[in-house]
């Protein structure tokens, strides 16, 4: 099987939203709950304070074939944040490094 990339999301809010941040989340995994036939989450969400407010990172292990819908998947879960003010949200796709030396006609195993 041919090993696929990570889709890895960052997010950061005003601490003074956490509540509704919060509640928010719930809302959302109750919409969009893991779905294993399209990605295997290896970071589910990782939570940490800044002096800029809460940062947040995910990061999940995309399916064979199933990037466009794991990708379509992730921005309709992060977009039920956009009317929670000085909420901002990347999405970013990464390769691991199989695929990146793949690219270069090497494998790990060299």
């Amino acid at each position: 099987m041919r090993e696929m990339p990570y889709i890895v999301t960052h997010s950061r809010y005003p601490t003074h939203k956490i509540p509704e941040v919060s509640k928010r989340y719930l809302e959302v995994m109750k919409k969009f709950p893991p779905d294993e036939t399209l990605s295997e989450e290896i970071v589910p969400a990782s939570v940490k304070a800044t002096e800029l407010g809460i940062a947040t990172i995910g990061i999940s292990l995309v399916k064979e074939g199933k990037l466009d819908e794991a990708l379509k998947r992730t921005t309709q879960s992060m977009l039920m944040y956009h009317d929670i003010e000085g909420y901002e949200f990347s999405i970013e796709v990464q390769n691991t490094v199989s695929e990146a030396l793949a690219f270069l006609g090497m494998s790990t195993s060299e």
